[in-house]
């Protein structure tokens, strides 16, 4: 049995059925580090399961129903 698409199925501004594609997602706590150790401080690591929750799944998807291009992240609860 294969897994169920996680992907959105909604425009989350008009509510339009749409088609999300995957899309590279940089998680906000790997851009905050990375700012961090270029003005040298060393930050200590997140555990690795609050790292996989915060990460996500990055989606891309435009809208015909209002025009809007959206970038979703979708998070998991484990």
């Amino acid at each position: 049995m294969s897994a169920p698409d996680d992907r959105p199925q909604f425009c989350p501004w008009c509510g339009t059925p749409v088609d999300y594609e995957h899309h590279r997602h940089t998680p906000r706590y790997e851009v905050l580090a990375e700012k961090a150790r270029a003005e040298g401080v060393d930050l200590p690591q997140l555990p690795p399961r609050v790292r996989d929750l915060l990460a996500g799944d990055g989606f891309v998807t435009s809208c015909c129903g209002c025009r809007t291009i959206s970038h979703v992240v979708v998070h998991r609860a484990h």
